[in-house]
């Protein structure tokens, strides 16, 4: 029995030959056909068949069409970013004031240990968090705890009395946040869905959970919750996350997405 891909080989190498058109096979190095033929799919005119074979496209289209698929296809085919996101709780930095203090030490300018203002105990504080991903691939921040609930039931037995039992079930809860960075030249789109889990009266675990897009440079600093609500840009954001994750504190959460050299 011939598979799937043999036989759509089959049925784009007829049709090349009936309607004066070409197929090629182009590999790929770096991203999975079925990704590349989705972003490629759009951008088809109505005789053009493009079949994923696993490895590459077997591509069918006219011979002026076919160099102009295969630059497409080339540039689509880049390699997957290695991203680092670092996660920063403070009480007293903002986003501004990190990334005034990269600016300067980026500048050769001299730094005062000691003081607030040096960025290098970013690196080092406890209240950093430094998670390594892949551009499009999400990250994951949480806290959790085990909560012990007791189930009772009851139930009859054969002289007609009534039984009890119980039993004492461990529910896991988390809260927390997935963050997932999509490169866009030098800047990032950086998905955030946060979360919390809360038990129910029924032994049960109900999420809530939200969804939020910010936008920053490439090694930028931005506040995703906390008390900074003075960009209009970023206030549903922080007022999202402030709901679920910091709930009134005055900690602020900032975070930072790099390439990984």
């Amino acid at each position: 029995m011939l598979s799937r891909v043999a036989l759509a080989l089959l049925s784009i190498n007829s049709a090349a030959v009936a309607d004066n058109t070409v197929m090629e096979v182009i590999p790929l190095h770096n991203r999975p056909a079925a990704e590349i033929q989705v972003l490629l799919s759009p951008l088809l005119e109505a005789n053009d068949r493009v079949v994923d074979n696993g490895a590459g496209l077997i591509v069918k289209t006219t011979p002026e069409r076919l160099e102009s698929l295969e630059n497409i296809i080339k540039q689509l085919d880049t390699p997957v970013a290695n991203l680092v996101v670092t996660v920063f709780q403070h009480s007293d930095k903002t986003a501004a004031e990190l990334n005034a203090e990269a600016a300067l030490a980026g500048s050769g300018q001299i730094i005062m240990h000691g003081m607030n203002a040096d960025t290098r105990d970013v690196n080092n504080s406890r209240d950093a968090q430094v998670l390594r991903t892949l551009d499009g691939q999400p990250a994951y921040i949480k806290t959790g705890k085990l909560t012990p609930t007791q189930n009772s039931s009851q139930y009859g037995s054969y002289n007609g009395g009534i039984s009890a039992s119980s039993n004492t079930q461990i529910l896991e809860t988390s809260t927390g946040f997935a963050v997932t960075p999509r490169l866009s030249g030098q800047r990032v789109l950086i998905d955030i869905e946060p979360w919390t889990d809360q038990t129910d009266q029924n032994a049960g675990v109900n999420s809530q959970t939200m969804h939020t897009t910010l936008s920053a440079e490439l090694g930028e600093w931005v506040e995703i919750a906390g008390s900074d609500n003075t960009g209009l840009q970023n206030k549903a954001s922080i007022d999202s996350i402030n709901q679920l994750i910091i709930k009134g504190s005055n900690i602020r959460l900032l975070i930072k997405v790099e390439r990984m050299n």
